[in-house]
């Protein structure tokens, strides 16, 4: 009776121990990851805050805000729409094309700007003189029991479990791994954890 508890015991701690922590271990994107892809044409992103995972919300809607205009391009912010209500410059559709994540704006090319620990997700569109990295990709629950989140999570070269949505004035905006040595880009106390929900359309 104890041998058969003790076994039972031990092919249960795989599956506790491959809980909600899995989603630290990706391997970054094009790893091969079940469930992982990197091309999803028509998307819209919500953040969901990671203390209600659980509670079966879909969380706050996102958008693509304008931030600066120059001659040539625009730089846009990732920002919950709650927030950006009251401004102009608003995209709530993105792509996912071969790992690139940008705001759909009709015929004009836009696309993500790198990401670094404590930086801000931002996009530019237009002439865009920066680097555009394919550092993005969407991850699918593959748990056969449907346990987790049921939408797919937008990983950031693989990791989807550190961004938060932070204030930067009257804005909540989209960060990754948030640090204080952020140039007074955002307030570090009001930043929340959260996972970054794919819905596509």
């Amino acid at each position: 009776m104890f041998a058969s508890s003790l076994l039972l015991a031990a092919l249960a701690l795989p599956t506790v121990l491959a809980g909600p922590a899995l989603r630290l271990r990706q391997s970054g994107c094009n790893s091969g990851t079940p469930g992982e892809f990197g091309t999803a044409p028509n998307i819209t992103l919500n953040a969901l805050d990671t203390n209600a995972a659980n509670s079966g919300g879909q969380g706050l809607p996102l958008v693509a805000l304008i931030t600066s205009v120059s001659m040539v391009e625009a730089i846009y912010v990732l920002a919950t729409q709650a927030s950006a209500s009251t401004r102009p410059g608003q995209v709530l559709d993105f792509s996912l094309e071969n790992g690139v994540l940008a705001p759909i704006i009709p015929n004009t090319f836009s696309g993500d700007l790198d990401v670094q620990s404590g930086d801000v997700l931002q996009f530019a569109s237009g002439n865009v003189a920066q680097l555009v990295p394919a550092e993005y990709c969407g991850f699918a629950n593959t748990d056969p029991n449907g346990g987790g989140i049921a939408q797919p999570l937008l990983g950031l070269n693989g990791d989807t479990s550190d961004f938060a949505l932070c204030m930067s004035g009257d804005l909540d905006i989209a960060v990754f791994q948030p640090t204080a040595d952020n140039g007074g880009a955002y307030s570090l106390d009001s930043c929340t954890s959260v996972d970054i929900l794919i819905f596509e359309q």
